[in-house]
């Protein structure tokens, strides 16, 4: 018995330390995958030799991209278990102190992602009248209130810096298809596409103040708005797929400005979703359609377009959310190649996610530091050499007129 029972034990611990060994291996040789997945060159648009204006930083599909406190190894030898929060569909984001707030239309959830501390955790955790079905739209206003566009509760649902519910609002005007949300000042601004309108609330009486998308003249309507933004003026901005324009208003409603149309050339969109607007007022329109997001200044002029698919890194893949941010600009300097400064970061959600392009793609603006002067000197070394070759050009054409001279004496 004695002997049976410790040969018994012998052959099971020799059994787990087995598993125990190919487990630590298969440990091994994942960590040395990801961590090979994590390398590549550094990814500009435009690409060299053109002067780079924006480089692809860094992404974020679950919390297992920002690794873990307790390594795979200590887990696997005294156990333990970690909750990992996947993005499943992103759609729309927004950014507050920081962090970013994502819509996830699979799991009904708002997933608050903060690349500073490393974490990715769900902000709402409500199975009442709070619960979320298809969150599609949110902002955040300066004390921290999540406003969210659901489109299966057909309501704003509003939620406390906490993730507890605290109102919604829909219930003191007519509305189909409530998909974008913005607020500013005390006015929140609630998009609804099968009305082709966007309607001016007062966040504190819920009362209708203006009703944009709503004039006689058709020209100046909405046309399937697909998005919103409004800028820190207050001005506001929709994204139309119906006529691939953008469409900018004053809180009052009146249209300022148009520009952009169905197509597919530079400036031309096929189907435009987010829309985000920077402190130096250029525009940054989604395009699901291309896979890619087009930059405009404030006259309308596009700059380019980065997130095109087919790279190694930095493609997008059916994008739908954007914003920008210039908060913890040092923090996302690490990211950037040696030289390139960053002006602002851009954050783009991807609605679905491979090992080439994550969920939450980060990518910043800036300028390569010198670039100026070496473009300069560029410029003059091509300058000296046309001027070479205009002198050698000349030189060859006065040649014949010489050795024709002497025989026309004759």
């Amino acid at each position: 018995m004695k002997g049976q029972f410790g040969g018994a034990v012998t052959g099971c611990t020799s059994w787990r330390i087995k598993n125990l060994m190919l487990m630590i291996a298969l440990v091994a040789l994942l960590t040395g995958c990801f961590a090979k997945s994590k390398a590549h060159e550094p990814v500009f648009f435009p690409p060299p030799p053109e002067e780079p204006h924006i480089q692809y930083l860094t992404g974020a599909t679950s919390s297992l991209d920002f690794g873990s406190n307790q390594s795979s190894l200590s887990k696997l030898l005294v156990g333990g278990a970690e909750t990992v929060t996947r993005l499943a569909k992103p759609y729309g984001i927004a950014e507050h102190k920081g962090k970013i707030y994502v819509c996830d239309t699979t799991a009904g959830q708002i997933v608050v992602v903060d690349f500073i501390n490393k974490t990715m955790k769900n902000l709402i955790d409500e199975r009442g009248v709070g619960k979320l079905r298809k969150p599609v739209s949110v902002a955040v206003d300066d004390e921290g209130y999540v406003y969210v566009a659901d489109t299966g509760r057909k309501d704003v649902a509003v939620y406390n810096p906490a993730g507890k519910y605290v109102k919604s609002y829909g219930s003191t005007f007519e509305h189909v298809s409530m998909i974008g949300v913005a607020v500013h000042g005390d006015d929140l601004y609630i998009l609804d596409n099968r009305l082709g309108k966007v309607f001016v609330l007062n966040r504190k009486t819920a009362e209708v103040q203006t009703v944009i998308g709503d004039n006689p003249d058709r020209t100046k309507n909405l046309s399937l708005p697909n998005g919103l933004t409004v800028d820190s003026k207050g001005m506001v901005r929709v994204v139309n797929v119906g006529n691939g324009t953008v469409k900018e208003y004053d809180r009052d409603g009146n249209m300022l400005s148009v520009f952009g149309r169905l197509g597919d050339s530079p400036g031309e969109f096929t189907r435009p979703r987010g829309v985000a607007v920077d402190d130096d007022r250029q525009v940054f329109v989604v395009d699901g359609g291309y896979q890619l997001v087009q930059v405009f200044d404030e006259k309308h002029r596009i700059l380019g377009y980065f997130g095109a698919p087919g790279l190694p890194v930095g493609s997008l893949n059916l994008p739908a959310g954007i914003v920008v941010s210039r908060d913890n600009l040092d923090f996302y300097q690490k990211f950037a190649a040696p030289g390139f400064k960053l002006r602002e970061v851009i954050f783009v959600s991807n609605q679905y996610s491979s090992p080439f392009n994550h969920a939450l793609a980060v990518f910043g603006l800036g300028e390569m530091e010198g670039w100026e002067q070496r473009a300069a000197q560029r410029a003059k070394e091509d300058a000296e050499v046309l001027e070479k070759r205009k002198k050698l050009l000349q030189q060859m054409r006065q040649q014949p007129e010489q050795k024709q001279q002497p025989q026309q004496g004759k």
